[in-house]
C-alpha cells in the first residue's frame, strides 16, 4: 500500500472541494491571533488590547467547539459549513467597519467617550468570529472520514493534518506582511477567504450517514482523547513561549526562535505525510502513546542539552512525531464513537488542544520567573507526557457504553444479512 494511499484519497469524489473548504475554514482561525493583535494596536495604540481581542477569539472558539460540533452531527455538512463560514465572514467584516470608524474619529473627546463601547464591540465581534465556526473543525474532519475510502482513512487524516499545519505556518507570515501596509488588510483577507469557503461549502459532497440506535455518552468516551490533545498542545505551547529565553540562555538571539519553530512545523508536515503513507505496527492508540513518549523525551532533552545545534535537532525530531501522534489519537477516538458523534468528538479534541495551549501560556509565565526557561520547559513537557500516557492507559479498555454500541451495531449488521 505504500505510495498508493494518497492518490486513492485524492481521487475520491468530493475530496477536491473538501480541501478547498478546509483551507478557507482554517485560514481565518490561523490568521486571527496575530491579525487581531495588529488591529487592536492600530485602533487603540495598545498591543495589550490586541492581545485581549486575540484571547477573546481563542477562548470563544474553545468554548463553542464542542456544542457547535454537535450541529454537524445533526445537520447536513453542506448547509452547516456554508452557514457558519458566512456568519464568520460577516462578523469580521463588521469588525473591520467598526475599527475603521474608530480610527476615523477626529476629536479626542469623541474618541474617549466612545472608546469603551468600541472596545466592547470589537471584543464581541472577535469572539463571535471565533465561536461561530469552531464546530467546523470537527465537522469537516468527520466529513472527510465519510468521503475517503475506509481503508485509506489514516492517509486521509494525515493529509488533513498536513494541510492544516501548512495553513498555520503560512497564515501568520502573510498577516505580518499585510499588516505592515494596513492593519485592516489581514482582517479583510480573512473575510474574503471565509466568504469563499461559505460559497464552496454549498458544493460539498455529503454522503448518507450510518444510523446508530444507541449513541455513546460522547464525553465519557472521548475525555481520554481530549486529555491527550490538551497535553500535547500544552507541551507545544510551553516550548513555543519559552523558546526565545532558552535560545538566549545558549547565547543565540531570541529571533532564532522563529526559524526553529518553522523547522518544528515543517517536520510535523513531513511526519504526518510519512505516517499516512503506509500501515504501521500496533493499534492507533498504542502508536499515539509511543509517539507522545518520544516527543516528551525529545523536548525534555532539548531543554537539558548544552549544545545549540542539538537543541534545534531535537526540536525537529519532536515536530516529526507530533502530527502523527495527533492523527493516530484521532483515529483511535473515531474507532470508539458511532458515526453520529464523530464531529462532536473531533471538535472536543480540538477545543481541548486550544485550552492546553492557552494553559501553557499562564504556566510558563509563572515558571520562567521562578526556575528559568530550561526548567520551565522540562517541567511542562514532563507533565504533558504523564497526562498523555495516563489518558492512553485509561483508553486501553473501551467503556461499557462504547462496547454496547459496537455490539448492537454488529447485531444489526448480522440481522441485515
Amino acid at each position: 500500500m505504500t505510495g498508493k494511499q494518497y492518490p486513492a484519497v485524492l481521487r475520491s469524489p468530493g475530496i477536491g472541494t473538501w480541501f478547498a473548504v478546509l483551507v478557507c475554514q482554517r485560514f481565518p482561525v490561523a490568521a486571527a491571533p496575530l491579525a487581531l493583535v495588529f488591529l487592536g494596536h492600530a485602533v487603540t495604540g495598545s498591543y495589550a488590547v490586541g492581545a485581549l481581542l486575540g484571547g477573546g477569539h481563542a477562548l470563544a472558539e474553545a468554548v463553542a467547539a464542542g456544542p457547535l460540533g454537535r450541529r454537524f452531527d445533526r445537520r447536513p455538512a453542506r448547509s452547516e459549513t456554508a452557514l457558519v463560514l458566512g456568519v464568520e465572514a460577516v462578523a469580521f467584516a463588521l469588525l473591520t467597519l467598526l475599527a475603521t470608524a474608530a480610527m476615523a474619529a477626529t476629536t479626542v473627546t469623541a474618541t474617549a467617550s466612545a472608546s469603551l463601547w468600541v472596545l466592547a464591540g470589537m471584543l464581541v465581534l472577535a469572539g463571535l468570529g471565533g465561536a461561530v465556526s469552531a464546530g467546523a473543525h470537527g465537522g469537516l474532519r468527520a466529513l472527510l472520514v465519510r468521503l475517503a475510502p475506509p481503508e485509506h482513512r489514516v492517509a486521509a487524516l494525515s493529509l488533513e493534518s498536513a494541510a492544516s499545519t501548512t495553513v498555520w505556518t503560512v497564515a501568520p507570515a502573510l498577516v505580518a506582511l499585510l499588516a505592515a501596509l494596513d492593519a485592516r488588510l489581514p482582517i479583510l483577507l480573512m473575510v474574503a477567504v471565509a466568504a469563499a469557503g461559505a460559497l464552496a461549502g454549498r458544493r460539498l459532497l455529503d454522503p448518507p450517514r450510518t444510523a446508530t440506535g444507541h449513541p455513546a455518552r460522547v464525553w465519557r468516551v472521548s475525555w481520554p482523547a481530549m486529555a491527550y490533545d490538551g497535553a500535547m498542545m500544552f507541551a507545544f505551547g510551553a516550548v513555543s513561549l519559552a523558546l526565545p529565553l532558552l535560545l538566549t540562555a545558549h547565547g543565540a538571539g531570541a529571533a532564532l526562535s522563529g526559524p526553529v519553530l518553522t523547522a518544528y512545523t515543517l517536520a510535523g508536515i513531513g511526519g504526518g505525510l510519512l505516517y499516512g503513507a503506509r500501515a504501521w505496527p500496533g493499534t492507533p492508540l498504542a502508536q499515539a502513546a509511543l509517539l507522545s513518549a518520544g516527543i516528551g523525551l525529545a523536548l525534555g532533552a532539548a531543554a537539558l542539552v548544552p549544545v545549540l545545534g542539538l537543541v534545534v535537532a531535537l526540536f525537529a525530531v519532536a515536530g516529526l512525531m507530533q502530527t502523527p501522534a495527533l492523527t493516530a489519537r484521532a483515529v483511535s477516538l473515531q474507532d470508539r464513537l458511532p458515526e453520529s458523534q464523530w464531529a462532536v468528538g473531533f471538535s472536543g479534541m480540538y477545543a481541548a488542544g486550544g485550552l492546553g495551549y492557552g494553559a501553557a501560556g499562564m504556566t510558563v509565565a509563572w515558571l520562567v520567573e521562578r526556575v528559568g526557561a530550561q526548567s520551565a520547559i522540562g517541567l511542562c513537557v514532563a507533565l504533558s507526557t504523564v497526562v498523555a500516557l495516563g489518558s492512553s492507559m485509561a483508553d486501553r479498555r473501551p467503556p461499557r457504553t462504547a462496547r454496547r454500541v459496537a455490539l448492537e451495531d454488529h447485531q444489526v449488521s448480522l440481522a441485515d444479512r
